[in-house]
């Protein structure tokens, strides 16, 4: 093979792999709840040396831990940085059915073909407090969290909870204790150092005036 073909023949196939897309680096401009539109992050690079940004991407399936009816889902923003990957065939018609499809165009590894993974970050957006000890759901700044250790789970924030709770084993607090409807059942000892009814009545110490001896019962407490 003379040298003016093997370079014609790499040329051609260099030009080829050039519109080839397996995966980019990209930025959100919108989410809405199933598809992000976003930015590619690496330009391309054309006769000349001249530098074409790719058109900013649309209806790009987010990626999300889905299966058997559970999901974990993270709120994308505008700005939040992640990388597309694309289908090495033409994905339109199993997206918009659900079902087994043939290619609905002869597109290879197209732009048109991509999916968003959240969270493949630059070095300026990297994780700034992350957690090394074990797995852990957190405020970027490792102000509010959920971490979960060998044998110990780990909760900071303020918690809302609905439903009931079931608890096996002792419970410790340290602060206040407040019931603002419902009763409080107990089959056991409740001791406390100091009980006061809701009238600031203190059950340690309190007295009733005026209590003569025998076999009467006191009065209710003042």
């Amino acid at each position: 093979m003379s040298d003016s073909l093997y370079t014609a023949i790499e040329t051609q196939i260099k030009r080829a792999q050039s519109n080839i897309y397996t995966a980019l680096p990209a930025k959100v401009i919108s989410f809405n709840g199933h598809t992000v539109s976003c930015q590619v992050m690496i330009t391309r690079v054309i006769a000349n040396n001249q530098e074409v940004s790719i058109p900013p991407l649309v209806d790009v399936p987010a990626q999300f831990p889905h299966a058997g009816g559970f999901c974990i889902t993270v709120p994308i923003k505008h700005g939040d940085e992640g990388l597309v990957v694309f289908s090495s065939r033409c994905i339109d018609g199993w997206y918009t059915s659900g079902s087994q499809s043939k290619p609905l165009d002869n597109r290879i590894n197209d732009l048109s073909d991509g999916f968003f993974i959240v969270g493949c970050n630059s070095v300026p957006n990297k994780i700034p407090d992350f957690y090394h000890d074990g797995a852990s759901m957190q405020t970027d700044d490792g102000s509010t969290y959920i971490r979960l250790t060998e044998g110990k789970i780990y909760i900071k924030g303020n918690v809302e909870h609905e439903g009931d709770t079931n608890q096996t084993g002792n419970y410790n607090q340290n602060g206040s204790f407040n019931q603002s409807g419902g009763n409080t059942t107990s089959t056991g000892t409740i001791t406390a150092d100091d009980v006061k009814t809701n009238r600031g009545v203190d059950l340690n110490t309190h007295i009733h005036a005026g209590v003569q001896s025998g076999n009467s019962t006191t009065g209710e407490p003042k």
